[in-house]
């Protein structure tokens, strides 16, 4: 075993302990339930309280709560998914249980102050638009709202929606999440710790379960979406494709295809191909983001205006090369040592360590899911990885987010049919 780790359930959660002497305390509650539920035309309701969780409780004031935790050292934050909602949490031992009484108050009693709102409104207003002053992000949130075809997971806030959110509805939403039977709670620290933020924790959590009720996307036609910014220098690329869900059986084999195609560093196919074969970008990277539901494969690069068609063909081509050739068993084996590496070093923090867990529960991915996947990726080859690229890599299917200039424009039409994307503005 490469950590000691506990599983059991109490109070309808699911909890993950791993005890551990030292000076620090870690915790992770996933909820689930998130972004992808807020209901149309309310789109950004469930970031906007996780935002507001923090922002006053039970008569606190928000000054006082971060005056709290900022004269501690402790860490406490609220944020929102695709498919949950979370709550990190990490103190010095000495001050843990002080931090965990404010994350008690504030899970079960969020106060969402009128003026609190106003601001957090106002300031994720005015972060949407500029979005649209800087293209790479720009082209990340395109990308996002057109990845998965008339989905919930490509409805996105806009000013209009979040100017429509009330406080009704930050408390009606509050009280579908955090339920304790829909609750994963992992932490790693000193057991007498874990006992005393259990105690805690477990009281703000609400009675009763919910089902996550949101349908498994599909890839769509490929398709070029640009967005016109005339003074960019240079040409912001994504591209990508809707892929498996975290549970998919060949999660491995997938993951050190990947790393060969565009997750390896300057080992990679797309980076050889890319930056050092043609000069046409410094970075380039591919990875696998796989959620409950479905998972998204991404390429993200930039180039010159001039480069635009140029880059997108040679990255289409390296995919389809991919599904066609396969990997060689040199490349499957430096992939497999930089996992077999790595893995052990992303879990040295009682942070790290709390994370996996988390992720563990909330995928289901089983006790001993850490010595499988090592295990797996031990025994690959190439023979077993090849047959399994076809099944999660799509170069037909790939839509392409360009945001650039005129000659950028006028490059990607080359390719085919074009819709342009505006800037939402005030909308």
């Amino acid at each position: 075993m490469m950590f000691e780790r506990k599983f059991f359930q109490r109070n309808g959660a699911r909890i993950a302990v791993h005890p551990r002497k030292g000076e620090s305390f870690s915790m992770r509650l996933i909820t689930l339930g998130g972004k992808a539920e807020d209901p149309e035309g309310m789109e950004g309701l469930t970031a906007l309280a996780a935002s507001l969780i923090l922002h006053g409780c039970m008569g606190r004031p928000y000054s006082r709560i971060v005056e709290s935790l900022e004269s501690t050292g402790t860490s406490l934050y609220f944020s929102a998914g695709l498919e949950s909602a979370q709550a990190s949490f990490w103190a010095l031992r000495d001050f843990a249980e002080e931090g965990l009484a404010i994350l008690r108050d504030c899970l079960s009693h969020p106060d969402f102050p009128p003026e609190e709102l106003e601001k957090e409104k106002n300031r994720a207003i005015s972060e949407l638009r500029r979005i649209w002053d800087e293209p790479e992000e720009a082209a990340s949130r395109i990308f996002a709202g057109k990845i998965f075809p008339s989905h919930p997971y490509s409805r996105l806030e806009t000013p209009s929606s979040l100017s429509r959110i009330g406080r009704e509805n930050l408390e009606r939403r509050m009280e579908e999440l955090f339920l304790a039977s829909s609750t994963f709670i992992a932490l790693a620290g000193e057991e007498s710790l874990v006992e005393r933020a259990l105690e805690l924790v477990l009281d703000a959590l609400k009675e009763g379960k919910r089902a996550f009720d949101i349908p498994s996307p599909q890839p769509g036609p490929a398709r070029h979406y640009f967005h016109l910014k005339e003074d960019a220098e240079q040409v912001q690329i994504r591209m990508g494709h809707p892929s498996f869900p975290r549970n998919f059986p060949y999660y491995e084999e997938a993951l050190l295809m990947n790393y060969i195609l565009g997750g390896g560093g300057f080992s990679s196919r797309l980076m050889e191909r890319i930056r050092a074969k043609e000069g046409l970008t410094y970075s380039i990277r591919s990875s696998f983001s796989p959620m409950l539901r479905a998972g998204l494969f991404s390429i993200t690069t930039f180039t010159r205006p001039e480069n635009t068609a140029r880059t997108i063909e040679a990255i289409v081509d390296e995919v389809r090369r991919m599904v066609r050739e396969g990997v060689r068993e040199e490349e499957v084996e430096k992939a497999k040592s930089y996992y077999i590496g790595h893995f052990p070093l992303s879990l040295e923090t009682t942070s790290q360590v709390s994370s996996l867990l988390s992720s563990m529960l909330f995928y289901e991915l089983g006790e001993d899911y850490p010595e499988r996947f090592l295990s797996k990726i031990r025994g690959l080859t190439a023979r077993q990885i090849n047959p399994v690229i076809a099944r999660v890599l799509f170069p037909e299917n790939l839509v392409t987010v360009v945001v650039g200039n005129e000659q950028a424009l006028k490059q990607l039409e080359k390719m085919g049919e074009v819709e342009q994307v505006l800037n939402e503005g005030g909308k």
